[in-house]
């Protein structure tokens, strides 16, 4: 089974559009149109320049670098940012729900594709009880990002390593090297820590990544 252990996160966005029933993250959950959140919550979106800045400031270059949020999809300028962390790192994964890469969606999101296969971006994709996806949905989108020659990693957090085998074997036809078991968390001090640390949507490097286990903060109606 492999691991992941990243030297660098950054949180992009402190907004999902799904209510994942033990999400650790301090969402504010909307299906609101993104640009409109932007201009409403500005403050839960990590901006171009303070990405930049706080890279620059990085007393050396990441190896493996994770883009998280929320969810990163909702970021309008999304594809610049990864565009900044590639710039500054040896491999950049993003971490998505991946809805917004069904077949349905696609098109809505064509210049953040582009921007993943041009920079060879690895995907990193939840697959599990927590996150919900079916397993033909998850099926149509791993043949899209095969057809696109787009690497991805298939996350499949769950409390025990009996659960882990038994969501693997729903997705048989992922190679092993393509997943990633990850111990559901319960505590704080049981989430990945970065070797690094976390660049936060304010811009600021911290050890840790952002948390909550008991938090909840909505914002309009969200899909579980």
């Amino acid at each position: 089974m492999n691991t992941f252990i990243p030297d660098l996160v950054i949180e992009v966005t402190g907004i999902c559009n799904r209510a994942c029933i033990g999400c650790y993250a301090p969402n504010v959950v909307s299906n609101e149109d993104a640009l409109s959140l932007y201009a409403k919550r500005p403050e839960l979106f990590l901006t171009e320049d303070s990405l930049t800045s706080a890279l620059n400031e990085l007393e050396r270059t990441p190896y493996l670098t994770s883009i998280r949020g929320g969810e990163p999809s909702i970021h309008p300028h999304i594809s610049s940012l990864l565009m900044a962390a590639s710039m500054q790192s040896n491999h950049v994964m993003l971490e998505t729900h991946g809805r917004w890469l069904l077949p349905k969606n696609v098109v809505k999101y064509k210049e953040l594709i582009r921007t993943i296969r041009n920079n060879n971006i690895i995907v990193k994709i939840s697959f599990d009880k927590m996150h919900g996806m079916k397993k033909e949905e998850l099926q149509q989108i791993t043949d899209f990002l095969g057809w696109n020659e787009i690497d991805y990693r298939i996350a499949i957090t769950e409390s025990s390593l009996t659960d882990f085998i038994q969501t693997r074997s729903l997705c048989s036809w992922i190679a092993e090297e393509k997943i990633i078991f990850q111990q559901k968390a319960k505590t704080e001090h049981e989430l990945v820590k970065p070797m690094i640390g976390t660049i936060n949507i304010r811009g600021e490097l911290k050890r840790t990544v952002t948390h909550k286990f008991l938090q909840e903060d909505t914002l309009g109606e969200a899909t579980a």
